[in-house]
C-alpha cells in the first residue's frame, strides 16, 4: 500500500509538471465571440513552437513584410539590411537578394509565379523588381504620364502585391487616395486608384466640412480618410487591406474596389493581413494580438499578446509580416523583436477547420460529426453551433437546427429555420385552423339566434354590466376613451372627475408590465437583452421615475403659463395618453414569437403607430386640460423636456456628491478608528 501511494504522488506530481509545462508554453488567452457579441474564452487554438532570430550567420534587423513564395520559402523584407532575406519554413538560410545600392528601404514584399521578386522601396519611391537569381530587372516609379495620379499625390510604396495578370497594387504612404494600380506592361501605366478607405463622417464632421476651407479640412485627421496599411490577395484575385483606424480594420475588395467583407469584430492598429487557399483570414494587430476570420468574416479565435520584456515564445511587440500555410502553420514577424515565431493550430482548432472544410465542400451530414465534438469540447464555440445548425438546415432537419442556430445566437439562421418549420406546420395544419374558425363562427351564430328567442344570455350580460360598474374598473375605461375622444376624456378627468389617480397607478402598473414583457418574453429574433438576464429595479425605475418625472415638471410649467390643469389631472391624462401602448404591446410580444425577420416590416409598422399615437394623445391632453392653443402646448413641451434635462442633471450632480460625502466619513472614520487601535 505505501508503494502504491508513492507511485500516485509521483504520478500525480509528473501530471502536475506536465499540465504548467504545457500552460507555459501558451503565454496567452484564445477567446472567441459568444452570441452576444462579446469575446468567450476557449481553449487555445494556436501553440507557439519555435522562434527564429538567427539563419545561418545573419540575422534581421527591422524586417518590415514577409511573404511565401511559391516555392515554400518565406521572403522577407529586411529593411535594416537592405535586402530580401529568403529563408526555409524551418528558418534555413537560402539566400539574400538585393544590397544598400538597389534598395534603400525594403518595406514590402511579393513573389510572383516565376519567383520574379517586388520590392515596395519607400525611400527610393519605386518598385525594384529582381529575378529569381537576384538580377535586377525593372523598376516602377511615379506615373508620370497622366494627370489622374494627382501631381501631388504621394508615390511611396510601402506593400505591393499582384494578381494572376501580373497588375500590381501598390500601398503608398500618405496617399489617401486609395491603392496604386500599376498595369505591368511598359514602364507601368497608371490604371487608377482602387479601394479607397472611407472616412468616418459624424455630425460634427458634418457640419465642419460646410464650414471650413480645403486648407483647414486638411488639418482635421477624423475627416482625411487613413491609408492602407499592408495587402494581401488571394486565388481568386480578391484583395484584402488592413488599416490602423478601427472601421477599415479589414477589407475585401473585389474588381471594382469594393468591399464584400463584413466582419463581427475588429481590432484597432492592424498592421498584417494573411489568407490561405481555404479562405480563412488571418490578421494582426501593432500590439501582438491575431485574428482568425472564415470568409464569411466570422470570428474564430483571438488570442496572443505584448512582450513585456521577457521575450516568451508566443508574446510580440510589433508585427509586420503575417503568413499562414493551408495546414495552419502561422509565421509571424516582429520588426522590434527582429525574429519570426512559427505557431501550429492545436488539435482543437484542427477540429474546427476539418468541421469547417466539410462544410464548405458541401458534405454537411459528415460535418455534423466534428461540429458536435468542438461542442461537447467547448459548449460555448458559437460558431460550431451555427455550423451545427447549417448543416441541420441542408438536410431539412428544421427543428433541431432551430436549436443550435439559437445556441450560436445566429438569428439569421435561426429565422430561417423557423420560417421553414412554421410552413411545414401550416401545410399540415391550416386546413384543420380554417374548420375550427368556421365552426367557432357558425357556433357564435347559433347561440346568438338562440339568444334572441329564449334569452339565456341575460344572467350573463347582466353580471359583466355589474363588473362594468366597479368604480375602479370604470374609471379605467374611462381613461381609453382617450384613444376615441381625447376633449370629451380630458373633460371628463378635469371637470366630471369620471377617473382617479388609482386607475392612474394602474395603467402606469400594466404599461409597465407589459413592456417588461416585452423586452424578456419576446421571441429570440427580437429579444434586445441576453437570455437569463434581468434588471427588473431598473426598469422599474426607469419606467415609474420617467413617469413622475415627465409629470411634476409638465404640471410645474403648466402652472407657470397659466394652465387651468391640477397636478392629479396631469397625471392621469399622462396615464390615459399610454393606453394605445396598451393595447399594442400585448399584440407586439404575440408576433414577435411567430414573424422571422421576413416579417419584420408589421412589428417595425405597429411600433411607429403606437408610439405616434400616444405621443399625439400627449400633446392633445395637456392642450385640452390646460385650454392651451396648439402653438403653445408644443412650447410647453419643449419647456418640459429642457426642464427635465436640467432636473437629471442637478439629481446627478447631487448623487455625485453625496457618494463624495459618504466617501470622505467613512474615510474619516476609518482615521479615527486606526488611531484608536494604535493607542490601545
Amino acid at each position: 500500500m505505501r508503494k502504491k501511494g508513492i507511485a500516485l504522488l509521483l504520478l500525480s506530481a509528473l501530471l502536475i509538471m506536465q499540465a504548467g509545462s504545457a500552460l507555459a508554453s501558451v503565454p496567452y488567452r484564445t477567446f472567441t465571440l459568444g452570441m452576444d457579441g462579446n469575446l468567450v474564452q476557449t481553449q487555445a487554438a494556436y501553440e507557439p513552437i519555435r522562434t527564429m532570430t538567427r539563419f545561418g550567420e545573419t540575422t534581421l534587423k527591422n524586417p518590415a513584410d514577409m511573404r511565401m513564395g511559391p516555392d515554400g520559402n518565406l521572403y522577407i523584407a529586411d529593411d535594416g539590411n537592405n535586402r530580401i532575406l529568403v529563408i526555409t519554413q524551418n528558418g534555413e538560410y537560402v539566400k539574400e537578394i538585393g544590397n544598400k545600392k538597389s534598395l534603400k528601404s525594403a518595406q514590402g514584399v511579393f513573389v510572383d509565379g516565376d519567383l520574379n521578386v517586388f520590392v515596395a522601396d519607400e525611400k527610393a519611391r519605386a518598385v525594384v523588381v529582381f529575378d529569381k537569381d537576384g538580377n535586377e530587372i525593372r523598376t516602377y516609379t511615379k506615373p508620370t504620364d497622366t494627370p489622374l495620379f494627382g501631381e501631388n499625390a504621394a508615390f511611396k510604396p510601402n506593400k505591393i502585391v499582384l494578381d494572376k495578370r501580373g497588375n500590381l497594387y501598390i500601398a503608398s504612404t500618405g496617399n489617401t487616395n486609395g491603392i496604386v494600380q500599376l498595369s505591368p506592361v511598359g514602364g507601368g501605366e497608371f490604371l487608377g486608384y482602387y479601394g479607397a478607405n472611407q472616412s468616418r463622417v459624424t455630425w460634427i464632421t458634418a457640419i465642419r466640412q460646410k464650414i471650413m476651407s480645403e486648407e483647414q479640412l486638411k488639418m482635421q485627421a477624423d475627416i482625411v480618410p487613413t491609408s492602407v496599411k499592408n495587402l494581401a490577395i488571394d486565388e481568386k484575385g480578391m484583395v484584402y487591406t488592413v488599416s490602423e483606424a478601427e472601421n477599415a480594420a479589414l477589407r475585401r475588395l473585389n474588381v471594382a474596389g469594393s468591399n464584400t467583407l463584413t466582419t463581427d469584430y475588429n481590432t484597432e492598429r492592424t498592421t498584417a493581413v494573411a489568407v490561405n487557399s481555404f479562405g480563412s483570414i488571418f490578421t494582426a494587430n501593432k500590439d501582438g494580438y491575431i485574428m482568425e476570420y472564415t470568409s464569411e468574416g466570422s470570428t474564430l479565435f483571438y488570442f496572443g499578446a505584448t512582450d513585456t520584456g521577457d521575450q516568451r515564445v508566443g508574446t510580440f511587440k510589433s508585427v509586420t509580416g503575417l503568413v499562414v500555410t493551408d495546414d495552419y502553420n502561422i509565421f509571424v514577424l516582429d520588426e522590434i523583436l527582429n525574429s519570426v515565431q512559427v505557431m501550429r493550430a492545436t488539435e482543437f482548432t484542427d477540429l474546427v477547420h476539418q468541421a469547417f472544410t466539410l462544410f464548405q465542400d458541401g458534405k454537411y451530414a459528415e460535418s455534423k460529426v466534428p461540429w458536435t465534438e468542438v461542442l461537447r469540447m467547448n459548449s460555448l464555440f458559437t460558431y460550431a453551433s451555427t455550423g451545427l445548425g447549417e448543416a441541420l438546415y441542408r438536410e431539412g432537419n428544421f427543428d433541431e437546427a432551430l436549436a443550435a442556430f439559437r445556441n450560436g445566437g445566429n438569428r439569421k439562421g435561426y429565422s430561417d429555420a423557423f420560417w421553414e418549420m412554421r410552413s411545414d406546420w401550416l401545410h399540415k395544419n391550416l386546413g384543420g385552423i380554417l374548420i375550427v374558425i368556421v365552426a367557432a363562427a357558425v357556433v357564435l351564430k347559433i347561440l346568438s339566434m338562440l339568444d334572441q328567442k329564449f334569452h339565456f344570455m341575460v344572467p350573463v350580460r347582466a353580471a359583466t354590466d355589474k363588473i362594468k360598474n366597479i368604480p375602479i374598473l370604470r374609471q379605467v375605461g374611462w381613461c381609453f376613451t382617450m384613444m376615441r375622444n381625447p376633449f370629451d376624456c380630458s373633460y371628463g378627468i378635469k371637470k366630471e372627475k369620471r377617473s382617479s389617480l388609482w386607475a392612474a397607478a394602474i395603467i402606469v402598473v400594466l404599461f409597465f408590465i407589459l413592456q417588461v414583457a416585452n423586452k424578456y418574453a419576446s421571441g429570440f429574433l427580437f429579444k434586445t437583452v441576453r437570455e437569463g438576464e434581468y434588471e427588473l429595479l431598473r426598469d422599474g425605475a426607469l419606467t415609474f421615475g420617467a413617469f413622475l418625472l415627465l409629470t411634476v415638471c409638465c404640471y410645474l410649467v403648466c402652472t407657470i403659463k397659466d394652465g387651468e390643469a391640477r397636478f392629479k389631472d396631469i397625471v392621469i391624462g399622462g396615464a390615459a395618453a399610454l393606453t394605445p401602448m396598451l393595447i399594442a404591446l400585448p399584440i407586439r410580444l404575440i408576433l414577435s414569437n411567430v414573424v422571422t425577420f421576413n416579417e419584420e416590416f408589421f412589428l417595425t409598422l405597429l411600433d411607429v403607430v403606437a408610439y405616434g399615437f400616444t405621443g399625439v394623445l400627449i400633446v392633445l391632453a395637456i392642450m385640452y386640460l390646460n385650454d392651451y392653443s396648439f402653438k403653445k402646448t408644443l412650447a410647453i413641451i419643449v419647456i418640459t423636456l429642457f426642464t427635465v434635462l436640467v432636473t437629471v442633471a442637478l439629481l446627478f450632480v447631487v448623487y455625485v456628491l453625496i457618494g463624495q460625502l459618504i466617501d470622505f466619513v467613512s474615510s474619516i472614520y476609518g482615521e479615527v478608528v486606526y488611531r484608536f487601535v494604535r493607542k490601545v
